[in-house]
């Protein structure tokens, strides 16, 4: 009797044994098919062109910017979180400024619909400025590729008059040229 307990004994250990290995390798292997995802995911920078972006001073900005251009969108708004004068644009969208003057394409400067000038008779000199400012930059930045999609766009940099009664940029508005 003791010889049958033992074998029993020796047979549920065995058993119990590789019953462990056959759960360990089962859940091996259920762990490596989930890290086999047949879809995986695209990396967080890759976003869908826009034909709305908020102006942000950093290169994420950029990023959008390249992608909507790429994209050949017939139109790509910049519109701003703060408010920005038209002698102070910011120098990030100054160098996509500078690639639309640089492939031959057209920038404009819109004054506000209902504008008296005579309260501010340097506004369109300002925005002048910072046209010229932007072409300054553009041999500069010749050599950078994320700016070269801007050159198949004309640029147009609307203005409005903010709650203040002063004028600031509404929002730059990029539009391919005709073909």
């Amino acid at each position: 009797m003791a010889i049958d307990r033992q074998q029993t004994l020796t047979k549920h250990h065995t058993m119990n044994r590789t019953r462990h290995y056959a759960q360990t390798f089962l859940l091996a292997a259920i762990i490596g098919l989930a890290g086999c995802e047949s879809n995986p995911l695209q990396p967080a920078t890759a976003t869908a062109p826009k034909a709305a972006l908020q102006f942000l001073d950093l290169q994420g900005f950029d990023q959008d910017m390249t992608q909507s251009l790429s994209a050949s969108l017939p139109k790509v708004e910049v519109a701003f979180f703060d408010r920005v004068t038209p002698s102070a644009m910011p120098e990030r969208l100054q160098q996509w400024v500078a690639s639309v003057q640089q492939g031959g394409g057209q920038v404009t400067v819109t004054p506000p619909k209902s504008s008296v000038t005579a309260k501010n008779p340097f506004l369109l000199l300002s925005a002048a400025s910072t046209i010229w400012s932007a072409s300054n930059m553009a041999r500069e930045m010749a050599t950078k590729a994320q700016f070269r999609a801007a050159r198949a766009y004309n640029a147009e940099i609307i203005l409005k008059q903010d709650d203040r009664g002063e004028t600031v940029v509404d929002k730059v508005v990029f539009a391919q040229k005709p073909k």
